[in-house]
Parts: structure tokens; C-alpha cells; sequence
């Protein structure tokens, strides 16, 4: 009797990054906000804070600073392209189509923020 294997799938890791999304989503954008938002960077004029807007520059140009804002921003997008990639399946519209608008806005808004990241790096913006 021949024996039939099971065919392997790239679904774990979709899952993986899904469930890193959702914790980054719950616990490290709102203690970043809080942190922003309890020095100052929000108030009505952004000078009066205590973080200027230079010194909020300065503080992002750092590289580690930027790879953690990239990787956030990574992980939020496909966490919430993700979900409406799936909430598309809720409203009986199973089109190949959507998986590449999804997955391809995630990475679009990835490359877009590397980009943005790297031009105010390197001080042309």
C-alpha cells in the first residue's frame, strides 16, 4: 500500500508573524506612545514639549533605533493586512487576488518606511 505524505505549507510562518504582530500591536506600540506622549512629543505646538522635534530626530537617526522602528512597522503592517486578508474569506471572496493586495501593501508600506528610514539616515530628507 502506498503511503501518502503530507504536502508542507508556508502557513506557519504567515501565523508565526501574525501572532508577533498582535503581541507587538498590544504591548510595544502602546508603551512606545506612552513613552512619546509623557515626554512631550505631542503637545499642541511641538517645540513646547519636552522632546523637540530635533531631539526626536536625533534620537530616531540612531541605526539600532531605526531597525527597531523598521521591524515594528514590518510587523504591523502584515499583522493588519494579514487580518483583512482573512476577513476577506468572511465575506466569501476566495480570489487569489486579495492575497497578493494584502501581502503586497504589507510589503510596499515595509519598503516605503526602509526607504523613508534610510533617506533621514543618511540626511537628504
Amino acid at each position: 500500500m502506498r503511503q501518502i505524505l503530507p504536502t508542507r505549507s508556508d502557513e506557519p510562518i504567515y501565523w508565526l508573524m501574525f501572532g508577533t504582530g498582535g503581541m507587538v500591536a498590544a504591548w510595544i506600540l502602546p508603551a512606545i506612545l506612552v513613552i512619546f506622549i509623557v515626554a512631550g512629543i505631542c503637545p499642541p505646538d511641538a517645540d513646547s514639549g519636552l522632546l523637540s522635534f530635533a531631539q526626536v530626530s536625533g534620537i530616531l537617526g540612531n541605526w539600532f533605533l531605526a531597525l527597531v522602528l523598521f521591524g515594528v512597522v514590518f510587523i504591523l503592517s502584515f499583522y493588519s493586512l494579514h487580518r483583512m486578508y482573512h476577513s476577506t474569506h468572511d465575506f466569501n471572496l476566495h480570489s487569489k487576488i486579495f492575497w497578493f493586495i494584502c501581502y503586497g501593501a504589507a510589503a510596499a508600506i515595509s519598503f516605503i518606511d526602509l526607504g523613508l528610514q534610510l533617506l533621514s539616515y543618511v540626511e537628504l530628507f
